[in-house]
Parts: structure tokens; sequence; C-alpha cells
């Protein structure tokens, strides 16, 4: 009798609000796959189940004006049966408040930047093996790029005749790595900004990002990227490159990186065959300290929301690099083969709601 009361008291605090809360929506994305890896280091080797940023949220709208609206998002880490534990788990994803109307949209809180913005959009295997990121974020650094930050203030405008725009600016990056004072002071702030134009099947985005910070000599007091991607879809066909360049990485004078990457796919059906490939050139100063990633799959979209897909991928590592096959992607990466080539295969499911 008392289980049937909390029940009944449950429903009713559910139903209560839902006239106040039409506008109100839960989401998520369930990316699970089983991964079997490979590589240099036969001792790491392994396969195990993944569970590939998966995420829960809710997102509402609140009309005020007629070119006036209140939204908001809260997005979280959601380990699907792929770590040590199960249920909600990892970091705070995409979660902020702000408005939107005509004019554009502006929103505070923690968000990927919008530099981060044009990697996700050209990349054919997005939180999968063989994700850009491995190449592209560049995780030796003190912050890396593609990142998801705390502090986040952006703006977009509207969709202008094809032309789109972000910037974003970061009062903190560095969260508890800057001393109180300079946080106080933004030595360890950020900006971002992006432009991109799409007409037919055409589409060209370009970007950059600087990061500050209050290292002493002989440390740069800055690192900082730009990219420029584009891409032409006709029919089933898809084409996509993407390049990059970093000065200063990781805040280490002189310390510049350029890297590239080329993907393809062909949709048939309810088939979608793909590939890429991305390499990084050696650090200035820093000899074998390359790397080169390729990878290959197959989709089948079995609903509107559910697909299945098979994929392998292959990092050949410089023996001073610091880069791994699915570095920021979301997988449980068995191994850590900095130095050392490896591969995965991995078959996976991914069902959105």
């Amino acid at each position: 009798m008392k289980k049937n009361i909390i029940a009944m008291a449950v429903a009713a605090a559910v139903a209560a609000p839902a006239a106040a809360m039409a506008d109100t929506t839960l989401y998520g994305k369930i990316h699970a796959s089983m991964d079997f890896w490979g590589g240099d280091n036969v001792d790491n080797s392994d396969y195990s189940l993944a569970s590939n940023s998966s995420r829960i949220g809710i997102k509402g709208k609140e009309e005020i004006s007629d070119n006036l609206s209140l939204i908001y998002q809260w997005e979280n880490g959601l380990d699907w049966g792929g770590k040590a534990g199960s249920g909600l788990g990892g970091e705070t994803r995409n979660t902020f408040v702000g408005f939107t109307g005509d004019w554009g949209t502006a929103i505070a809180g923690r968000h990927d930047t919008p530099f981060k913005g044009i990697s996700r959009k050209y990349d054919m295997f997005k939180d999968a093996v063989g994700d850009s990121r491995a190449i592209l974020r560049r995780t030796g650094g003190a912050t890396g790029f593609d990142e998801r930050l705390d502090n986040v203030v952006a703006y977009a405008t509207p969709d202008l005749g094809g032309f789109h725009a972000m910037g974003a600016y970061v009062t903190n990056w560095s969260g508890d790595a800057a001393s109180g004072a300079n946080r106080i002071n933004n030595e360890y702030d950020a900006y971002s900004i992006t432009a991109g134009y799409e007409v037919g099947g055409f589409m060209i985005d370009a970007g950059y990002e600087v990061h500050n910070a209050d290292f002493a000599a002989p440390a740069s007091d800055e690192e900082s990227a730009y990219r420029v991607a584009g891409g032409y879809k006709i029919g089933g066909f898809k084409i996509v490159g993407l390049y990059q360049s970093i000065t200063d990485a990781g805040f280490v004078d002189g310390a510049d990186v350029d890297a590239w990457g080329a993907g393809a796919s062909y949709s048939f059906g309810k088939s979608t065959v793909k590939a890429q490939y991305y390499t990084a050139d050696d650090v200035d100063g820093v000899d074998d300290s390359d790397a080169d990633l390729w990878a290959v799959g197959y989709d089948y979209k079995m609903s509107k929301q559910t697909k299945v897909y098979a994929a392998y991928g292959s990092m050949e590592s410089g023996a001073n690099a610091g880069y791994e096959l699915t570095a920021g992607t979301g997988h449980g990466e068995r191994a850590d083969f900095d130095g050392n080539d490896s591969n995965a295969f991995s078959v996976g499911l991914i069902h959105k709601f």
C-alpha cells in the first residue's frame, strides 16, 4: 500500500506542471559498441564494451515575445554499461541558458567551442573508432583543441542566405589550474570564432581559436589554431576535407604542428559506406612526432532513430608522438599506444530519442 501511495504521488507531481512544461523535451542518445583492440603493444590488446559519448538531457523554450524566446538545456554523459559503472556518469555536456530570435541566439554556460563544431560537422566517424579528434585535438597540450569548456558566453547568427557565424568568449578555460588571482583577472581566458557558407551541395567553414595563459618564460603565453574545411554533396556521394594549423601547441614556444584530412561516403538505400584519412606533421623541433589515422566503415539505418555500424581504424604514431587511436571520443581505450601503432575493429549501435 505504501508503494502504491508513493507511485501515485510521483505521478501527480509529474502531471501537475505538464501544461507549464509543454515546451520541455527529454532527449538522449545511446551509443554502445563492442571494440576489439590490437597493435604493437600486444600485452595491452583487448576487447571491451564501450559507451561512446552516450547522453541524456532536457531542453526547452519559452516564448516571451514575437521575437524573443528563452532557451535552456541540461545534458549529461550517460554510461550505457560500457564502463566500470552504469547510469548517469561522466562530465556535464552542453548545458546553458540563453535567448533566441530572428536576430540570432545568445547563450551562457558550458558548451563546445565554435572551433570544435567544425570538426564535428566534417567528421565521418564522429564518436566512433577513427574519429578525427584523435589527430586534431592534440591532447598533449595544456588544454588542447576540440574542447567543451565551462564559462562560455556565445552568439550565433541566424541563417543569412546560407551564411552563418558563431563567436564565443571563455572567461576561464583552466578550471582549478589557475590561481585565484589569475582567475579573477581573466589571465586564462579564450575566444573562438567561426564562419561558414552553404549553397546547394557545397559547404565551407573556417575557424580560429586562442587560449591565453600566465605561464612563466620560456613557455608561450598563448596557444592558437585555425582550421578550414569544405565539402560537397551530390546524390548519394559526399566528400569533405579539413586543414588545421596549431601555433605553440601546449603553450610550448615554437611547437607548431599542421594536420589535414579528407573523407568520402556513399549512401544507397539504408546503407552507407565511408572512409577517411587524417595525418599530422612532426611538431616543429621534435623528430618522429607525426601520426597517420585512417578508417573505413559501414552504416545501416534500421529506422529514423536507430542504426548499426561496423568500423575499423588504424593509427600509426611516431615514437615521440602523443596520439592515441580514440583519444577524446568516449571510447574506453584499453591501452596506451603512444609511440606505437594501434588498430581497432568496432561493431556498434546508435539510438536517438
